[in-house]
């Protein structure tokens, strides 16, 4: 069923929401033990649902109601400490109260199940020196499931929760939905507070939500940005680009640009007009973003790194100390740059609805901690719809060689969040399903 159906059940009272969590406990106690994705589980899922049942007798409007949700390892929820997978962190009390996002999910009906594990402090990468193991993509034993917001994709992806809260600065939402089958949305800048988040780059970071499929999203981020879900949007006129001069820069595998050309001829059959998006400068938007993000986060950290560098790992370290090396004419050039980058990439929607690019090169790749330092750019097209803070949303378009799924990026103009996941939702049901993952971990 879909989030909407079984908050549906759950309201008429055809399914019972203790039951329903507890299910997921189980599917925890038989997954979790291989695939690391949950960090701690909440105290509380039998009170959750008791609250939930005399909200529901109350008569309450609950889009949610019963839920479950897993909460990245990096927002506050109430009675779980907050730990970003660090050991400067290690020692957290649990949070006193929900961070927005997470008070808006309950409010709508939602249940907390816990958190899900992630990269050290969102950043880096993957790393077998951080406090809880990296999370294993349940597609295959030992492959990648991106970041940073590894554990919340796990954790849907296998069954552990019905959905996710992930965080988002240069595609770690978006990432590791399209490396494990799932829809994951990347909201407008600032539509969603930031409050009660362990921060990362501030001016780039963003929350939102994973999910099995695109409509999954658009429920979730309605509740927590208060907006309205938009209505359905035909796939008959509708106005598509694709960034080939990002691509071309950084140029996706066969497979995945096998993948993008069967989805465009699709599209096109259902009635979408494909045009090219006019993006001179696409290089510049890593570039930029880079500079940006890396000097934010070392800014926020700096302390922290000089006082304890012991409680960082290596990649974590190395990832905010390179900010201590960018000059400031640099940096002020780099926002100069954004701005004038940020009216390039609006004018790409002069003559479109949406862009249509890749999420990722290629499928996910096995984890390897002797190349941590050297693996491959996951994000060349991801990082620049950070940069201009433009809601953008990873769906699956197929399969790679190896099995593993590939992932289709839609951007839409900024603000129009509630469109582009209806028009996600639209382009989701004309491609082909990717089913779900073989259970080799029970």
């Amino acid at each position: 069923m879909t989030l909407a159906e079984t908050a549906a059940a759950i309201a008429a009272g055809r399914l019972d929401p203790a039951a329903l969590a507890n299910a997921h406990l189980a599917r925890i106690a038989q997954a979790n033990l291989r695939l690391h994705a949950m960090a701690a589980l909440a105290p509380t899922l039998e009170a959750q649902a008791r609250s939930l049942r005399t909200r529901i007798a109350r008569g309450d409007h609950l889009p949610l109601a019963g839920i479950p949700i897993a909460v990245k390892d990096a927002f506050d929820a109430a009675g779980l400490p907050t730990t970003a997978n660090a050991r400067l962190f290690a020692n957290a009390a649990p949070a006193l109260h929900d961070s927005p996002a997470v008070a808006r999910l309950r409010a709508a009906g939602a249940i907390i199940l816990g958190k899900a594990t992630c990269w050290e402090m969102s950043v880096g990468g993957p790393s077998d020196q951080s406090p809880q193991p990296p999370a294993i993509n349940p597609w295959a034993p030992g492959a990648d499931p991106g970041g940073s917001s590894n554990g919340s994709a796990v954790a849907v992806a296998s069954g552990m929760a019905m959905a996710a809260l992930g965080g988002d600065t240069g595609g770690s939402i978006r990432l590791p939905a399209a490396f494990c089958g799932l829809a994951g949305f990347k909201p407008t800048h600032g539509k969603i507070p930031l409050q009660g988040a362990i921060p990362f780059a501030e001016s780039l970071d963003v929350i939102g939500p994973l999910a099995p499929k695109a409509a999954d999203c658009a429920l979730l981020h309605a509740a927590m940005a208060d907006e309205p879900l938009h209505d359905p949007i035909p796939l008959q006129g509708l106005r598509l680009a694709i960034p080939h001069a990002l691509l071309r820069h950084s140029p996706p595998s066969p497979a995945m640009a096998d993948a993008l050309a069967a989805t465009i001829a699709t599209l096109e059959r259902h009635g979408a007009a494909i045009a090219e998006a006019p993006l001179p400068s696409a290089p510049l938007f890593n570039a930029c973003y880079f500079l940006i993000a890396r000097s934010e986060a070392f800014a926020l950290w700096r302390h922290a790194l000089a006082a304890t560098p012991d409680k960082f790992n290596p990649l974590t370290r190395r990832s905010f100390a390179i900010g201590a090396l960018i000059p400031p004419d640099a940096l002020a050039d780099a926002w100069r740059l954004r701005t004038a980058l940020q009216a390039e990439l609006a004018a790409a929607f002069a003559d479109a609805d949406a862009l249509i690019l890749p999420t990722t090169p290629d499928e996910a790749a096995d984890l390897d901690f002797t190349t941590a330092f050297s693996r491959p750019d996951t994000a060349p097209y991801t990082r620049p719809f950070s940069l201009a803070g433009v809601p953008a949303i990873s769906i699956p378009c197929g399969l790679g060689p190896r099995g593993r799924p590939l992932g289709l990026q839609l951007v839409g103009r900024h603000g129009d969040d509630a469109r582009l996941l209806a028009l996600a939702t639209a382009i989701e049901q004309a491609l082909p399903q990717i089913g779900s993952p073989k259970e080799w971990w029970t």
